[in-house]
């Protein structure tokens, strides 16, 4: 058993229902009246799909509309599709510079950034590189004794900076 599909007018009709239902959702509780409210956004949601599935789909773009040619114009010159006329057909070369010229006064203001900033070292990770250049100097007697505290901190550092 297929409906028939609805009109605009019903159509219309529908949607104000569900509009107007939907409205009086905040303000109620009571079951019956929720049970109301979903009953015509079903409905209003399914004259909608039945609307929009009558309606033909448009068509595709065509290769004319979807490309770099005709954003700059040269599809309708008819001529290279990469080119960039300066309307005088002038020398290639002055042609060339100028396109150049354009290109690099356009990436002036363009800029390559780091997606993620570097994290400040922690006092004890760069109290630790301190002590390492001092004792890379020459200076300072390396230690080769394993201190607990010290290796606590560097992992305590690793888990900040990566999960902090």
């Amino acid at each position: 058993m297929e409906e028939a599909p609805p009109s605009v007018s019903e159509l219309i009709l529908s949607l104000q229902q569900a509009t107007f239902m939907a409205k009086q959702l905040s303000t109620t509780s009571n079951p019956t009246h929720l049970h109301q409210i979903h009953s015509s956004l079903h409905h209003a949601h399914r004259h909608l799909s039945t609307f929009l599935s009558i309606l033909p789909s448009p068509p595709p773009p065509t290769a004319a509309e979807n490309s770099l040619s005709s954003a700059n114009g040269a599809a309708l010159d008819a001529g290279e599709p990469m080119q960039v006329e300066d309307g005088g057909g002038g020398d290639e070369e002055t042609t060339s510079k100028c396109t150049i010229d354009k290109v690099e006064e356009k990436m002036r203001d363009c800029f390559i950034k780091n997606k993620r900033p570097k994290r400040p070292l922690s006092p004890s990770a760069a109290a630790f590189a301190e002590e390492k250049r001092f004792s890379d100097d020459g200076f300072g007697g390396r230690v080769k004794d394993y201190d607990p505290h010290a290796m606590r901190l560097r992992a305590l550092d690793l888990v900040y900076q990566f999960h902090g």
